[in-house]
Order: C-alpha cells, then sequence, then structure tokens
C-alpha cells in the first residue's frame, strides 16, 4: 500500500496541481508537495503554522467561506471554485479549486477533498 500512496504523491507532484485533504472544520490532513509553487512547505499547513484560509487573498474570502458552507448546507457533493492566493512572497495566482465533500454516514461533511491548479500568474 505504501508504494500506491507513493506513486500516487510522485503523480500528483508532477501534474502542475495541488492537492488536499481538509477535515470539516479547516485543518489540512494532506497537501501535496507542490504547495511549495506557493513558497509554503506541507508541514506549514498539515502543522496548523499556516491556515488554508491564510492562503486566500483577503477580497476573495468571504465569498470562498460562504459558497463552501452554502454548499456543504445544502448536501451538494462538488463545488468548483474560482479565486486568487497570495503566495509566501505576497504575490497573487489566480486559481481554480475543485472541490469534493465526504460525508459520514449522517450525512455530515467530514472531509473536503479538492484540487487547486494555476489558472493565472
Amino acid at each position: 500500500m505504501e508504494l500506491r500512496v507513493k506513486a500516487l504523491e510522485m503523480l500528483l507532484d508532477n501534474s502542475g496541481i495541488i492537492a488536499f485533504i481538509r477535515k470539516e472544520n479547516g485543518k489540512v490532513e494532506f497537501v501535496s508537495s507542490s504547495i511549495e509553487e506557493f513558497g509554503y512547505k506541507t508541514e506549514d499547513l498539515t502543522s496548523g503554522k499556516v491556515n488554508f484560509k491564510e492562503l486566500i487573498h483577503p477580497d476573495d474570502l468571504d465569498r470562498v467561506v460562504l459558497e463552501l458552507k452554502e454548499n456543504a448546507l445544502e448536501g451538494a457533493g462538488s463545488l468548483s471554485q474560482k479565486y486568487r492566493i497570495r503566495t509566501k512572497k505576497e504575490h497573487v495566482r489566480t486559481v481554480e479549486e475543485k472541490t469534493t465533500f465526504i460525508r459520514d454516514e449522517s450525512g455530515n461533511v467530514a472531509y473536503i477533498v479538492g484540487i487547486l491548479k494555476i489558472t493565472e500568474n
């Protein structure tokens, strides 16, 4: 099984996308090492040192969070959003996020799984 995980990580790292798994409360459980494209290390996010919301441009944050919450509460299975990310060096990149909601037996969101693709530098 470990070899499969390693192969998947290598695939993600060479795909030009950033993959992530967040708990419903926002804690990042996994982020692919391609997050380094933005100047961050995986440990920055998985340790909680950097909150995922801190990456989102302040002018987009409220909209992104509201759309995510509304879709989660309405029972949506997935969501696509476009917004801006601030890199560690304060550069702005536009990304498209494709999100899937993983729900528990009661229908509550347990995990948010998704990918980020840079659409504009």
